[in-house]
């Protein structure tokens, strides 16, 4: 773990130096999804900090990280082994995972109308959508052993095996594109951001139903291993884990490793830097539908109108981040002298760390305080009046995290995870190029991590 080491000490170095910047301005207002935007600071003042902290760790970067340091710290520790067996703990994950999507779907078809009191919303946007984003940057790709569409799926494999008498199909397909779990991920990002009535059970019952049936009809005539490609859910668990200090190794062992350290070891196939785009376009929309700007763009529409309105909004904010980053590809292509796609692949995966950081930054305070509805929700999970294991009558704590905690983790996010980016991508440049030619080739790539260090903190704070 020498080279873990030298990593670790490498990153706080560069962090310490970095946030120094940071922690001299003091915290903004900030807010997350239905969270809050009351502390009226100045925003200008942290946005310039954050900017520069970015700036100057490139700076850092470039006197102290020499050579390519993360490929060999991705390897890490292997951890003793589970004492009960992987394959039945595996069993009762994938079982757990069945009933729990059995109830949110029963509860979205046929449960009250109320989404109050319904478990389907708060389970899919809050619970599932932020939470899982958040633990799998933590504890690694925990939803793949509950995923209920590969148990399924791999089921129906078995299943069909046995019967035709011929030999199962892979479960994974390496080099397959996973474009179509781009067109997943939008369908929900559509329903979750732009659809005038995305909270209505009912309208999250049809949106899981066709999901399910597209995945897992794609696995029908394509194989099982389509459902790796095309699972959009899966796939963004997958990609986040992979800065995760825990993980599992291709032998089913799980090791630690340095934190954000496995980035550089993402497997990138067609489609998945296109994947990361897409999310991390439609959060900064997330974050601009709560500008005043975009008030006075939205107005007073009302269902589809609005819905037309933000789907045309949601498409234009993914379009101007993707052109971000392609444009500093571009330019990075004139200095190196390598193709565009083959530069886009090699530094898109630095983009994960800012895709979780803006995850963690809109939505940190909306998982610790709107969260807290699923625990009375789950004594009755179909609004029928039911108190099964006796929370009904939890009382949600407002005052859970307070205002100034929930600003310095918004701002912080994104400083830090523009900082971690701009690492990665120096660690895969300095590991390709000469030192001279690896500095020039980041400096369109630095462009593109302050604008959108800047640009998020605009948002996210209410600038304008």
């Amino acid at each position: 773990m020498k080279s873990g080491r030298g990593v670790a000490s490498g990153l706080t170095a560069v962090a310490l130096a970095a946030t120094t910047v940071l922690f001299t301005a003091s915290p903004a207002a900030a807010h997350g999804i239905g969270g809050r935007a009351d502390l009226p600071l100045p925003a200008w003042q942290m946005t310039w900090a954050a900017g520069f902290a970015v700036a100057s760790s490139f700076v850092m970067l470039g006197a102290f990280w020499t050579r390519p340091k993360l490929e060999k710290a991705a390897v890490g520790r292997r951890l003793p082994d589970l004492p009960v067996g992987a394959g039945a703990l595996l069993v009762v994950t994938k079982l757990v995972g069945l009933v729990l999507f059995g109830v949110v779907l029963v509860a979205a078809w046929w449960g009250n109308e109320n989404p109050a009191v319904n478990i389907s919303g708060d389970a899919l946007y809050i619970t599932f959508w932020v939470g899982l984003q958040l633990l799998s940057a933590v504890v690694g790709d925990i939803w793949s052993a509950f995923n209920p569409l590969t148990t399924i799926a791999d089921g129906a494999a078995r299943l069909r095996s046995r019967i035709t008498s011929t030999p199962l199909s892979p479960a994974t397909d390496p080099d397959g594109s996973v474009w179509p779990a781009s067109v997943a991920i939008a369908s929900f990002l559509w329903l979750e951001l732009t659809y005038h009535s995305s909270s209505s059970p009912r309208s999250i019952a049809i949106f899981l139903t066709l999901y399910s049936v597209g995945v897992l009809g794609g696995a029908a005539v394509n194989g099982r291993s389509f459902v790796r490609r095309a699972d959009g859910f899966a796939l963004l668990f997958s990609i986040i884990s992979s800065i995760a200090p825990l993980f599992r190794d291709d032998s089913g062992h799980f090791r630690i490793r340095v934190p954000f350290s496995g980035v550089s070891t993402l497997k990138v196939v067609p489609g998945t830097v296109g994947f990361i785009l897409v999310v991390l376009g439609s959060t900064t929309f997330d974050g601009f539908t709560r500008s005043v700007t975009w008030g006075k763009v939205a107005g007073d529409s009302t269902g589809w109108t609005l819905t037309i309105i933000n789907t045309l909004g949601l498409a234009a904010i993914i379009g101007l981040v993707a052109l971000a980053f392609l444009g500093a590809v571009r330019m990075m292509s004139n200095v190196t002298g390598d193709s565009e796609l083959e530069l886009s692949d090699l530094f898109g995966p630095s983009l994960v760390t800012i895709m979780v950081a803006y995850a963690a930054a809109h939505y940190f305070s909306l998982l610790l305080l709107d969260g807290q509805r699923i625990i009375i929700q789950v004594s009755d999970p179909f609004g029928r009046g039911w108190d099964l294991f006796g929370t009904k009558g939890y009382a949600i704590n407002w005052a859970l995290v307070s205002t100034g905690v929930i600003a310095w983790v918004q701002t912080t996010s994104i400083a830090v995870g523009h900082v971690l980016a701009v690492a990665s991508a120096h660690d895969r440049a300095i590991g390709r190029y000469e030192r001279d030619m690896a500095m020039k080739s980041q400096y369109p790539m630095l462009g593109v991590m302050i604008t959108y260090t800047v640009v998020g903190l605009i948002i996210l704070l209410g600038a304008f």
